[in-house]
């Protein structure tokens, strides 16, 4: 995976989220979110829809982290983070137990920071796009770690 940005891969890797260039502004953060695929496993995911300059309240982000703590940890069986302004909304779904649990991904993303085009679409009232795939659990820790990492490396120390 590249610095700076935390993916989300699907179970087969064909479909993934990735979020990148978090920016701190201080009582929110800024960053872009790109949902991405790719026709053949050695292939590298590109993305088929980005947005740029999503945020998100620091209180926002801290709560999303640490909700899905509570998924990898199998205190929480389901959650919904949507976003304060436009941005990306989250959803999780496990199934299964033990080592057999997986995670069923929900994402709405808002179409306003798109391209110029879909910024169009989104304006006449078809404002959002979705995403759904599977995970397993290791995946989703590695992607809350790294927004963790890049959120707040000041906790890391």
């Amino acid at each position: 995976m590249a610095p700076g940005v935390a993916v989300l891969n699907g179970e087969r890797e064909l479909v993934s989220l990735m979020v990148s260039d978090i920016r701190d502004r201080g009582d929110h953060f800024k960053f872009d979110v790109h949902f991405c695929s790719r026709d053949l496993p050695d292939k590298a995911p590109e993305p088929f829809l980005s947005g740029h300059g999503y945020q998100e309240p620091v209180a926002g982000l801290r709560s999303l982290l640490d909700n899905l703590a509570g998924v990898v940890l199998g205190d929480i069986s389901a959650l919904r983070h949507d976003p304060a302004a436009d941005g990306l909304s989250l959803e999780v779904k496990v199934s299964g137990e033990g080592r057999e649990r997986s995670c069923e991904i929900v994402l709405w993303l808002d179409l306003t920071r798109t391209t110029r085009a879909l910024k169009v679409w989104g304006s006449r009232g078809r404002q959002r796009s979705g995403l759904r795939f599977h995970t397993d659990i290791p995946a989703l820790e590695a992607f809350r770690a790294a927004i963790e990492r890049l959120a707040f490396p000041a906790a890391e120390a």
